[in-house]
């Protein structure tokens, strides 16, 4: 019977002898992951000095920011770099220069924990929207 071929490749799998026994799973809960969490962690620890004093100002915005859906942030930030490269030379400098400082604001809390290769890559994207405003305020771009 031609309905009956079956390729040398497959396995049949109607015999139940080859089937493995059902292990019961434990009933443990599992431990949330610890990267899996978009929360900052713990308050900042009370340092003395400008970095200790930006750390606790920018925790509560922080955490606001966490609470936001993923999405949003990335979408508002794109909206304004778009913005502020189409548009005309009195906003164009004001929409960039709110992606630049936030994205220097987002450096510098992240910079004691990045390696020198991400730090330099950071610097770079700022230093080129940087290189933008200053092109478009003086009308090259």
């Amino acid at each position: 019977m031609i309905g009956t071929i079956v390729s040398k490749n497959r396995r049949q799998r109607n015999s139940a002898h080859h089937q493995r026994p059902a292990t019961p799973r434990p009933q443990q809960q599992r431990a949330p992951r610890q990267s899996a969490s978009r929360r900052p962690g713990p308050a900042p620890v009370a340092h003395t000095g400008w970095r200790a004093s930006l750390e606790r100002v920018s925790y509560p915005v922080l955490l606001g920011l966490t609470r936001l859906p993923k999405w949003l942030l990335g979408v508002v930030t794109a909206g304004l770099l778009l913005g502020g490269l189409l548009a005309p030379p009195p906003w164009a400098p004001l929409l960039l220069g709110f992606v630049i400082a936030f994205l220097t604001w987002l450096l510098v809390l992240a910079w004691p924990r990045l390696g020198p290769t991400p730090r330099l890559i950071r610097m770079a994207v700022i230093g080129a929207l940087a290189a933008a405003v200053i092109a478009q305020s003086a009308g090259v771009l």
